[in-house]
């Protein structure tokens, strides 16, 4: 979502010496190193569990360096290559589209040794160039799990390149090793996208910080953000409570929150109704009613987002994705047609 624009206003925040951060803080914190790493050219590992924020720290970095002007690119080291490309071929071409800026590789560990070799050979001083084939102007940014030292000590990661993009480490810890950041993740969140949306919510309530905070939020911090974001949208009071975490309430004990079935005139399930014509298609929508008159375009959209939600089984992404509309869009709809209960 929004992490690498948090990520960057913190930042900012810090060299201005503003209010923004409290002393101390989560944020303040990784500002705080963030900023040094936004202030030099070395090569930058970020330490972290997937979902804990890494690609958008390494962008807010980016965009508060000297090559914010230039391109950041990105190179997902598990991502499958198209057909006849190496992954040491791939390395060179995301190097050429990042000259001038940054390269951010997104699980280092991944590489393959011919491909770890080539980087190695590229973050070598003067005789790289030549190795290499040409010289870049990069500033290198990798992510890397925890599990990266076990790689190294195995032999299944080049140590020499371990070492030399260690030159500025940076470690995210997941959310469950640090539970007393969650609540001030959670209140900054909130009045972000509060204030985004247009909704007149105060903050998050004792209870429902209570509730995050026991939550081992396996996704990380984009869970958590994502989380935040969907109960904004949903809010009707003027704070957060654990009603609107449902989902989270249902993994904590003590916390169970029962939602309410969905009354059977506004069942999830797509509504046949008999058409003048035979449909062949089982998952076709009529156009008209048995009387002979066309359905309004209201009623086609809330029996596509009916049909959406059983198809897509209540996961708003994809429902969002392929309905075409934005999933602050979705969520509006779901709470007018009295549907808000299904996301999940």
């Amino acid at each position: 979502m929004l992490l690498s624009r948090f990520f960057a206003d913190d930042i900012r925040a810090f060299r201005q010496g503003t209010a923004g951060l409290a002393a101390g803080s989560e944020r303040e914190r990784t500002a705080r190193l963030a900023d040094r790493a936004a202030r030099s050219t070395l090569p930058l590992l970020i330490e972290a569990e997937a979902g804990s924020g890494a690609k958008a720290l390494a962008q807010a970095i980016h965009a508060s360096g000297e090559r914010k002007a230039r391109s950041f690119v990105v190179m997902r080291a598990d991502e499958a290559l198209s057909s006849g490309e190496t992954q040491d071929t791939a390395l060179l071409r995301h190097l050429r589209a990042a000259h001038g800026g940054t390269l951010f590789i997104d699980g280092v560990e991944h590489l393959t040794n011919k491909a770890q070799d080539r980087l190695m050979d590229i973050l070598l001083p003067s005789e790289a160039g030549v190795r290499a084939g040409r010289r870049f102007d990069v500033r290198f940014v990798a992510s890397a799990g925890f599990d990266l030292p076990y790689r190294v000590r195995e032999g299944r990661f080049n140590s020499d390149l371990y070492y030399r993009l260690q030159a500025m480490p940076l470690s995210l810890r997941p959310l469950r090793a640090r539970r007393e950041a969650i609540a001030e993740w959670a209140v900054f969140f909130a009045e972000r996208f509060a204030a985004e949306e247009g909704k007149r919510i105060r903050g998050v309530s004792a209870d429902a910080l209570a509730l995050l905070a026991r939550y081992d939020w396996p996704g990380n911090l984009r869970q958590l953000e994502n989380a935040v974001y969907r109960a904004v949208v949903l809010a009707d009071g003027a704070s957060l409570t654990p009603r609107e975490f449902p989902q989270i309430a249902a993994h904590v004990e003590g916390f169970r929150i029962d939602i309410p079935p969905v009354p059977a005139a506004r069942a999830l399930a797509p509504v046949h109704q008999p058409a003048p014509a035979p449909v062949h298609d089982p998952h076709a929508l009529p156009l008209i009613r048995e009387s002979g008159e066309m359905l309004t375009l209201a009623e086609l959209e809330e029996r596509a987002i009916r049909f959406a939600l059983v198809h897509y089984q209540g996961h708003m992404s994809a429902i969002s994705r392929h309905l075409g509309i934005g999933r602050s869009t979705l969520y509006r709809k779901l709470k007018e047609l009295g549907l808000n209960d299904a996301a999940a």
